[in-house]
């Protein structure tokens, strides 16, 4: 399943299903009672250093196209393809509230913010196919779950995670849905947000 952009990139999110392949045990937990773990949600709980050793594994298995391997991308190419090539600010274009997506509206739990104005019907991370479509045909940039970059935040292995997730919430949260804002782990952190997507490389 690959979307040909400038890039050759996943168009959904890996899921859980697919996680399991490498990691049958693997458990992407629950938030309040609510699973996160469905076959067709995207992977979470998944550190940097697993995300790595997923995309070797796909290389060492899956029938990939000749000359060509997986990894994850780098901040550059992320932003490449949430901004469909025109430096908008969210995946949808320049306006706030979102206008797809997996955030925190109104559907989600009520001990904090929730989006005014703004309802996915999706409590914690949805179906990857039901997860919003960007301009380029990809689904999930804007929220469902942050996604792990290459990019380097700290001289001590730290890496970037961009795209929010399904807890993004409030009117004060908007610079968070920004394609620009990024977070960071230690390349061993994990969390129930932090997933991944696939480039395809020659």
């Amino acid at each position: 399943r690959v979307e040909r952009a400038p890039v050759a990139l996943g168009k959904h999110e890996v899921t859980n299903e697919e996680y399991r392949r490498l990691k049958p045990t693997h458990s992407s937990g629950s938030f309040k009672g609510v699973s996160l773990g469905g076959d067709r949600q995207p992977v979470v709980m998944a550190s940097y250093d697993e995300a790595v050793a997923f995309a070797d594994w796909v290389n060492r298995t899956a029938q990939l196209p000749e000359g060509y391997t997986c990894r994850l991308p780098d901040g550059k190419e992320w932003l490449t393809y949430a901004q469909c090539g025109d430096g908008r600010k969210y995946p949808w274009g320049n306006d706030w509230p979102p206008k797809y997506g997996n955030y925190h509206g109104q559907e989600g739990d009520a001990d904090w913010g929730r989006i005014d104005g703004y309802n996915d019907g999706f409590a914690v991370s949805c179906a990857v196919e039901q997860s919003g479509r960007n301009d380029w045909g990809l689904y999930g940039v804007g929220g469902n779950a942050w996604e792990w970059t290459s990019e380097m935040f700290s001289a001590d292995g730290g890496r970037v995670i961009r795209g929010a997730d399904w807890f993004t919430a409030g009117q004060d949260y908007a610079p968070r849905g920004r394609v620009s804002f990024e977070c960071a782990f230690r390349p061993y952190g994990s969390g129930s947000m932090s997933g991944l997507r696939l480039l395809l490389v020659r």
